[in-house]
């Protein structure tokens, strides 16, 4: 009873054999047979490192015994039994057919009784009602048992894949079985059927989503190792090495070497990259699944069927739509739960860089890593502000790191600039009357310092956000020096008057060299020097943020045109010269453009 391959008319025959054996009823024989099913049913869960053979056979099975019961019971069984009670056993010529038997031998000592044996089976206990209630719960159990079975088997498989392709075929297995079986409601077994496999992905793909907690690690162990420091300065682009570099098979090496010196890669980082690369192609391996299954067809598994249009087409339309549209959603919640578990790892690298004694080589690290990823989200996500408080506080402290380490170079130039009376270039002015167009040494030496400690730490960090951030702290450590420095002479210069030895008014004198010998016309030269200074210094660090706002550094620039004395049109002069020789010389200073 328990093989699919029996015909009607075996099973049937099959059925009386146990009736007659076990003198069961009609009703106790469809009990058994059931029974044996679903035996036969479970035990396909041995078939051991065969999936597709359980999924498949098993579902067949339970599909053929539908079909034996509403084809067999009543009517077939029922009239086969009564066909045994019809005549003697020993009246039967299939009896006298058995050769073993010998009944020509053996008739006569076999008495009357048996001979004449006819046996009472009752045949007439299966009403329609019984039959549709027994196979309802038989159907309900034994597909409950086959899916529990069938969700513990795709449990063991890791391949998306695999799961697929083992509910495509589950699917055109019972929608190429299109008969209305009694006891059975056909879209509830089809919704049924689909859950486990739907499950299954749902959970792959969480799973692979989490993955990314591999880059997270990767950022840990970088920032958390008080031995390494990432992010080394790459060979120079113009160093021999380079240039001799093999440029075989399409200069794989060379043309890696240039990507490693233009976006400061380095072993760290390679790693860190190679982990989210990784990631990414199981994710787009994703996208490309839940594609596939938008572009299943499934028309050969109803061609030759006649049933109701319209359940077919709410069939396709749910594997070919709504199970994408969930996988989808799945993913997309997936992506964004490791995004944000990614992003609070962000953000605990960034309060551990900032004490570290390498700040400024692992933060520029985090900042790249943190840059590959956001310029390599899957297709299927955006998130523009992803981690932008890290990035931002990041920025914000190499550019403070950056300004300090320069300021701090440069301060006392830019104090004696600010105090000294004396004025560098003073025999290049031009004009009537004659006025700056050049800066001083001091304003190239600090945006040249700028510059090359900007390049140090990385030209590839310096996007626009960060440079505006660089210019802004500039100004405002400027602005600090020149208050330091303008309180101190209001300090020395005030009330009391000072009556200098004639010895430090000969000093003074030698060291001014005013143009007319004034000391006070020296004074107003060393504060038109200074306007001109700023005021291309203000040309230099300006950024789109610092237009049309407050700004303390213009605010500056007018208390040192009050304090140059100049009239309004040499105050444009200056100003105009300041502009022009910034926009003559402003490629010097290319990270700050």
């Amino acid at each position: 009873m328990g093989s699919p391959h029996l015909s009607s008319g075996e099973l049937v025959d099959t059925m009386c054999a146990f009736s007659l054996a076990t003198s069961s009823s009609a009703r106790d024989v469809l009990r058994h047979f059931h029974h044996v099913r679903a035996e036969a049913i479970s035990a396909y869960t041995s078939l051991s490192g065969k999936p597709e053979a359980y999924v498949l056979e098993a579902l067949q099975l339970w599909l053929r015994t539908l079909q034996d019961t509403n084809t067999i019971v009543p009517r077939q069984l029922s009239q086969s039994l009564a066909k045994l009670k019809s005549t003697s056993l020993f009246r039967d010529p299939s009896i006298w057919s058995i050769k073993d038997f010998d009944y020509d031998i053996h008739e006569k000592w076999i008495g009357d009784d048996l001979k004449n044996f006819m046996p009472y089976i009752r045949h007439d206990d299966l009403q329609s009602s019984m039959i549709v209630d027994q196979l309802t719960i038989w159907a309900s159990k034994t597909l409950d048992a086959y899916l529990s079975n069938v969700s513990l088997l795709l449990d063991s498989i890791a391949e998306s894949i695999v799961v697929v392709h083992l509910r495509s075929k589950c699917m055109k297995l019972w929608m190429s079985n299109r008969r209305h079986y009694v006891g059975v409601k056909r879209h509830e077994v089809f919704d049924r059927l689909r859950k486990p496999f739907l499950d299954r992905l749902s959970h792959l793909i969480q799973n692979d989503s989490k993955s990314l907690k591999g880059v997270s690690a990767q950022i840990m162990l970088v920032i958390q190792d008080q031995r390494q420091t990432p992010s080394q300065l790459p060979q120079s682009l113009w160093k021999s090495s380079l240039g001799s570099m093999d440029i075989s098979s399409g200069a794989e090496t060379f043309l890696s070497a240039i990507h490693d010196n233009v976006y400061g890669a380095d072993d760290a980082l390679h790693v860190a990259e190679y982990s989210y690369q990784q990631w990414l192609a199981v994710i787009n391996r994703w996208i490309s699944t839940i594609k596939e299954l938008q572009q299943l067809r499934w028309d050969d598994s109803l061609d030759d069927l006649d049933e109701d249009v319209d359940a077919e087409e709410r069939s396709e339309s749910l594997l070919n739509t709504d199970d994408p549209q969930y996988l989808e959603s799945e993913m997309s919640r997936s992506l964004d739960a490791a995004f944000n578990a990614f992003q609070a790892t962000a953000d605990k690298a960034r309060k551990n860089v900032v004490n570290d004694a390498n700040f400024d080589r692992k933060a520029a690290f985090l900042l790249r890593v943190l840059r590959n990823v956001k310029q390599n989200f899957p297709s299927v996500y955006t998130n523009s502000e992803l981690a932008s408080s890290v990035v931002s506080d990041l920025q914000s402290a190499i550019a403070g790191y950056v300004v300090k380490n320069v300021m701090g170079k440069h301060l006392s130039s830019i104090s004696n600039a600010a105090k000294s009376s004396r004025v560098h270039g003073r025999l290049l002015w031009n004009g009537v009357p004659e006025l700056p167009i050049m800066p001083s040494p001091w304003t190239f030496k600090l945006l040249r310092s700028l510059q090359l400690t900007m390049a140090d730490t990385g030209t590839d960090l310096w996007s626009s956000a960060a440079v505006a951030k660089v210019k802004s702290m500039l100004r405002d450590s400027l602005i600090s020096a020149l208050s330091v420095q303008s309180n101190f002479e209001s300090t020395t210069n005030g009330d009391e008057e000072v009556h200098p030895s004639p010895l430090a008014i000969t000093q003074s004198s030698e060291n001014s060299q005013p143009s007319n010998g004034s000391g006070k016309t020296a004074e107003n030269d060393s504060k038109t020097q200074l306007l001109f200074d700023m005021t291309y210094l203000a040309h230099a660090t300006s950024s789109p943020a610092s237009k049309g706002s407050s700004d303390t550094f213009e605010d500056r620039l007018d208390n040192l045109e009050s304090e140059s004395l100049l009239v309004s049109t040499s105050v444009l002069q200056v100003k105009k010269s300041a502009a022009e020789y910034w926009k003559r010389s402003s490629l010097l200073f290319g990270l700050l453009t």
